[in-house]
């Protein structure tokens, strides 16, 4: 008599315990479907992304694999977020190689050769990018580099005065790139370097002047500040007091306006051999305190001049602490 509500009873809780094991599972299908739902979304926002540049709007599809650089120093940026492009430019106009400081990392890159004023379509069609990377230069042939692959530009970050800053480039490109982590850590291990440099520098050369001074084939050119952060910033070396302003770039000089800078120290890019020579006969520019202290320091073009990025800048940076401490 007793034994059947029991059963009742027992019957009763299971129902409860299948029926409650039930709903758990909808509301689990229901929370899985939500979060795969919301994975797909996050893997289509990080598989595609519009990129704000210079020159436009460009969406990015995923991590691009193959890269195109179109100036050495995009090439220098990129190598130093992890990126080895597919195909790079030249050194410069004059020179068909890689530049000389990076040269080895690109063994597996395709050569351009030189691409401004005017990009090698052709060739560039031919390395199959999924992203070319162009700068301030290429803005007459962004449409048509566009129709190959995506397309970002990038012009070096300048400061209120004018003068060019690595740093500030570097980080606004990677955020372009989705690299944040790459440049900062690229970003640290340069300021490292810059740290032990100045001390190294500021005891030998202390507030004696630097002055950057390229000979052309048709002029002298006194640069400004802007292009040789290296050298005013990162050194902090100190420029003569007539130093041309950042947002100038550089003057035309006369030779015989040389005595009244007479800088302490030199910084000589040289594209004319025979009009250096010259001038080094002459009797103003041996009475020069930079020449008579035997602190003319000739530079490599490729790097002082094509040359801006860690790599660039690190290579700068040794060179002049070797320069201004022999």
């Amino acid at each position: 008599m007793h034994r059947k509500p029991v059963r009742l009873h027992i019957a009763w809780i299971v129902s409860l315990l299948l029926l409650a094991s039930a709903l758990a599972g909808c509301t689990g299908s229901s929370g899985s479907a939500g979060n795969e739902a919301a994975g797909g979304a996050a893997k289509t926002a990080a598989a595609e992304r519009t990129v704000k540049h210079l020159l436009g709007e460009t969406t990015v599809k995923g991590e691009p694999k193959r890269v195109v650089s179109l100036h050495p120093w995009l090439t220098d940026f990129l190598l130093s977020m992890g990126v080895t492009p597919a195909a790079a430019p030249s050194a410069g106009p004059n020179n068909p190689k890689f530049p000389w400081y990076f040269e080895k990392s690109l063994s597996g890159t395709v050569n351009l050769g030189w691409q401004i004023p005017q990009p090698n379509l052709e060739s560039i069609l031919a390395a199959s990018p999924d992203l070319i990377v162009a700068n301030q230069n290429h803005e007459k042939v962004y449409e048509q580099l566009s129709k190959i692959a995506p397309t970002i530009a990038i012009e070096p970050f300048k400061d209120d005065n004018g003068n060019r800053r690595m740093r500030d480039t570097l980080l606004q490109f990677a955020a372009m790139m989705n690299k944040d982590e790459q440049a900062k850590q690229a970003i640290a291990q340069y300021d490292a370097k810059v740290k032990q440099a100045r001390d190294q520098v500021k005891t030998k050369v202390g507030s004696g002047t630097v002055m950057f001074l390229r000979v052309t084939e048709k002029d002298l050119r006194y640069y400004s500040t802007s292009l040789f952060e290296v050298l005013y910033s990162d050194l902090g070396l100190t420029p003569p007091p007539s130093v041309p302003d950042a947002k100038t770039g550089y003057v035309a000089l006369s030779i015989e306006k040389l005595p009244e800078i007479n800088p302490d120290h030199i910084f000589l890019l040289v594209e004319n051999k025979d009009k250096i020579s010259s001038i080094e006969q002459l009797t103003l520019w041996k009475q020069l305190k930079a020449v008579k202290n035997n602190q003319v320091y000739s530079v490599d073009y490729d790097l002082w001049f094509q040359g801006f990025g860690p790599i660039a800048n690190t290579m700068m940076l040794e060179d002049a602490v070797k320069k201004l401490l022999k």
